[in-house]
């Protein structure tokens, strides 16, 4: 597998794998924070620390054919990573306002696994 340093066109990439027709899929982020990562058939992500690839300070983000040509890996910041999830989940409780409380505690959880400050 490679590695890319590509990183933003991978983030991009995995933050549309998490959404569905417009609609940020809650169960994506439910996931990443019950198993220091998340996954589809074709692209995950893990900042788990006793995964092979993890790395201090960073999530991994996995891509396998088909969902790409080449079977790849993109290690990104880990801030980066939580502020591109808080920025499409304040985006969806725009929308979705009944979703708030779930989707902020989440969010919440999600930034203490990550080690992430105010």
């Amino acid at each position: 597998m490679m590695i890319s340093n590509d990183s933003e066109r991978y983030l991009n990439y995995y933050i549309e794998s998490i959404q569905f027709q417009g609609r940020l899929q809650i169960n994506a982020i439910k996931e990443l924070v019950n198993n220091k990562g998340q996954g589809a058939e074709y692209i995950s992500s893990s900042f788990d620390p006793e995964d092979e690839d993890f790395r201090e300070g960073y999530v991994t983000l996995y891509f396998w054919k088909p969902a790409v040509e080449k079977d790849v890996m993109a290690f990104i910041d880990k801030r980066e990573f939580f502020k591109a999830i808080s920025k499409i989940s304040k985006e969806f409780i725009e929308k979705e306002p009944r979703i708030k409380t779930e989707l902020e505690g989440y969010l919440k959880q999600l930034q203490n696994t990550l080690n992430i400050s105010d």
